[in-house]
Parts: structure tokens; sequence; C-alpha cells
């Protein structure tokens, strides 16, 4: 797993915990004012049904005052006080939430109504003058049944609310139990992510990044030895593993002899002298002064004598020993360590044609065919235009010696890959070839395609075209020709 899902899985697990956390909060809130909603109801609905219950009682003390004491008012007191009661009793109904509710708020008002029906009857009789039948309707009625039904059915509903009561009291007190649970089992789900993510922060993430920072400090000391473990598949791998690749590049820089390398077979005391190869460039070009001075001085000895035939043998080692010195001077002033690049908008088109007429003159003395093929889509890209011009041009001197004196073919052909990311730049030959094990060694300071003399140009190529951060690769085959493609990342 790669650094990114890591962090990924760690913090969408943080996320999870987190909107756990805030739904368990909003739910048990949620359940909270539900209960306390319910609570407050039946707890009014227990007050409104005992304030009504006290207004009937009231109401019905009139009823004997008028039986026995002929009270005249008796009969308006007793629906004054009934008023209210009716208010109470409609507001009750209306706080009934379920079924069972509804159906006792039905029974006690059938008994209230019966108990007003019969009360009624009994002030008509008064008012009618029978005041035994309604004494009768009174205590056998009213007293012994109607009031009896009506005190049941009351208790049953106060009853009833405070049973209901109870059971959201302990559904409440399960809400806050599970809510607090969960919470629980959260926070320590959070406290363990946080160690965890603080555990791989510290192992996996913070000291590899240390010990990159400490191999780039030595790469800023000019070590280029320090190398990087591989192992990781993630991000943090393939940085290391880049940063090898780069170490490699700026050792194999640091090293290269071929800078102002000596041809393979320079004797020196009649023994070749390998180890050359392998010398900084400051050093071989130290030796190459030395030994030039050292033929000059032997020529001034030797002056004078024009047909002597060692004499024209060290002009002509000393001519050799010049030249290379001028090609190691000339490759040092314009690719000396480190490869600077000046990146800018560069029109590939235009640097392609400029490059075939800088061979204008030896494609036309040796016709020599040459094959251009650009892609409509290729035009600009960012680069280094005189590294690559100079990268190219040492892909077109190896073609060139690849192939016969007269006649052959040079291909050359430019074009953006299928992903639209990189520019690549294609020359290929139909000249001699090389070996297919023997490509790698094309990158060696002294080995060049052509296998005359040593050179650099493969080398600073491929080390001017990976800083650019792209590839170089080679296929040959004897006989059959040479292929090297560039691959370019498109910038903006």
């Amino acid at each position: 797993m790669n650094l990114r899902k890591k962090l990924l899985t760690t913090f969408s697990g943080l996320a999870l915990l987190a909107l756990a956390t805030a739904g368990v909060t909003v739910w048990a809130v949620a359940q909270w004012q539900n209960s306390e909603r319910r609570l407050q109801g039946h707890y009014q609905r227990s007050l409104l049904l005992e304030s009504v219950r006290t207004a009937t009682f009231r109401a019905f003390k009139e009823l004997p005052d008028a039986i026995i004491s002929d009270d005249p008012d008796a009969r308006q007191e007793f629906e004054a006080f009934l008023k209210p009661a009716e208010a109470d009793f409609k507001r009750w109904a209306e706080l009934a939430d379920t079924e069972a509710e509804r159906k006792q708020v039905q029974q006690v008002r059938n008994a209230y109504i019966a108990l007003i029906q019969d009360a009624r009857e009994a002030f008509t009789l008064v008012a009618q003058g029978q005041r035994d039948r309604a004494f009768a309707i009174l205590e056998k009625q009213l007293e012994d049944i109607d009031f009896i039904r009506f005190e049941q059915v009351t208790q049953q509903a106060v009853a009833s609310d405070r049973q209901n009561r109870q059971i959201i009291s302990q559904q409440t007190q399960n809400t806050r139990q599970t809510a607090q649970l969960v919470l629980a089992i959260a926070a320590f789900g959070t406290i363990s992510l946080m160690l965890l993510l603080a555990a791989y922060l510290a192992s996996d993430l913070f000291a590899p990044l240390e010990e990159v920072e400490e191999a780039l400090d030595d790469a800023a000391k000019r070590d280029f030895k320090r190398r990087l473990g591989e192992e990781r598949q993630d991000e943090l791998g393939a940085v290391s593993r880049a940063f090898n690749r780069m170490m490699e590049a700026m050792a194999e820089r640091q090293q290269v002899a071929g800078l102002a390398a000596v041809p393979n077979g320079v004797v020196k005391d009649g023994v070749e002298d390998s180890a050359w190869q392998h010398l900084p460039s400051r050093v071989t070009l130290h030796r190459l002064l030395s030994q030039l001075r050292s033929r000059v001085t032997q020529l001034q000895h030797h002056n004078g004598f024009k047909g002597n035939e060692e004499f024209d043998g060290q002009q002509r080692a000393a001519i050799g020993q010049l030249d290379l010195l001028l090609q190691a001077v000339s490759r040092i002033t314009d690719f000396g360590f480190p490869l600077d690049l000046n990146l800018a908008r560069t029109d590939i088109r235009a640097l392609l044609y400029d490059l075939l007429l800088r061979f204008q003159s030896e494609l036309v003395e040796r016709a020599v065919s040459v094959d251009l093929d650009i892609a409509p889509e290729v035009s600009y890209a960012v680069v280094d235009r005189p590294k690559l011009r100079e990268v190219l041009s040492e892909l077109v001197r190896n073609a060139l010696a690849a192939l016969p004196e007269q006649g052959g073919r040079i291909g050359l052909r430019t074009r953006i890959d299928p992903d639209a990311t990189n520019l690549l730049i294609e020359v290929a030959d139909n000249g001699k070839g090389i070996q297919q094990p023997a490509i790698e060694r094309v990158f060696s300071p002294t080995v060049t395609t052509n296998g005359q003399r040593a050179g650099v140009g493969l080398t600073l190529s491929k080390a001017i075209v990976e800083q650019h951060g792209g590839q170089l690769t080679i296929d040959s085959e004897p006989g059959q020709g040479t292929y090297v493609q560039i691959s370019l990342p498109l910038r903006e």
C-alpha cells in the first residue's frame, strides 16, 4: 500500500469516527428532546385530568344544595363550574398520542357525559318540584354508579400516564447509556487511530524523510556514495529510487574521464594506461598537458631535422594530443559539471530543420538519404535548446559514422506519445550497427558507436536527456542499423 492510500485509510477512519460521533450526538439529542416532549405531555395530561376531576366534583356539590337547601342559583353555578372543566377536557384529549390514550379519552368522556346528563335531569326535576325523584337519582344513579365509574376511568388514566412516564424515563436512561457507550467507543477508536497515525508518521514518514535530508546534505558536500533503501513500494520508495539514480548519474559525471580521455591503447613508457579512463577530468587534463609539454620539449631538441622519421612521428603524436586537448576543453566549456539547464519554450520543428542544415554539406557530399517525419501535433516544448541540439547532433554524427562512405539512410522522426505526456524524438540509420550486449558499454566515456575513437558524446547526451527528466534508449543489431529514442516530458 502506498503512502497516499495509508494516509487516506487513516484519515478516512478518523472521518468515519467523527461522523459516528456526530451522528450519535445528534441522535441522542433528538431522543432526549422527544423524551422531554413526551414527559411534558404526560405531566400536562395528568394535570389537566386532575383539573377536570376537581371542577366536575366542585360542580356536583351544587346538586345537593339545590335539592335540600332549595338554592335558586345552584343550576347556574353548576354550569359555570363545568365550563373550565370542558376546556381542560378538550386540551387533555388533544394531547393523546397513541391509540390506547385516545381510547382512554373516549372512556372518560362517556363517563363524564353520563354523569352530566343525570345531574342535569336531577336539576330539571328540582325545577319541576319533584324533589323526591331528584333525590333518588342523586343517591342511586349519580353517587352509586356515575361517580364511581367516572372516578375509576379517571384514576386509570392518571395511572396510565404515570406508567408511561416511567417507561419514557427508562427509555431516556437507555438512550443516555447507549450514547455514552458509543461515544466511549468512538473516543477510544479516535485515540487509537491518532496513536497509530503518530507511530506511522514517526516510523514510516518522518524517519525516511530525515534519511533523505541527510543524503541530500551529503550530496551537497559532493559525496555521491550515499544510497537509500529501495525496498518500499510507496511514494517514498519511488523517491529513494529516483535519488539513487540521481546519485549514480552524478557520480558518473564526476568520474567522467572522457571529457579529456585518451584513446584506448595509449601507452606510457610502453605500457597501456587504462587507469586514465577512470580519472576525473581535471587530473586527465593535467596529465595531458604534462605529456604535451614533454613532447614539445622533445620537438625542440630535434629542431632542424625536417626529414627525420622520428621527428615526424612525434609531431603527429603532439598534434593528436593537441586535438584531444582541444576536444576536452570544448566539452568542459559546453557541458561542464554540473550540467545547468536553461529551459525555455523551443520550437522543435525549427530545431530539427536547423539540425539538418548543420549537416547539409556532409549529407550532400556522401549522398545520404534523409527521412524527416514531424507529427502535426509537435510544436513547442520547454527544453534547453543548445544542449538538446548538441545531443541530436551527436546522434546524427554517430549515425553518419555508422554509414558507408557513400549512400545510406538516416531517419529523423518526432511525435507525441499516446498519453500526451512526453515528446519522442527518434534517430535511426541503416548502418553497420552494434551488438546488443555492447549497447550499455556505448555510454562509457571512452566508447562511441563508431568504435573509432574515444569520446563523451553519448555519455553527456544521456546525462543531458536525464537531466531534462527524460530517457535515452538505444536498440541496434549488427548489419541492420541503430535506432535511438529520446523521451522528454512535456512541460507547461
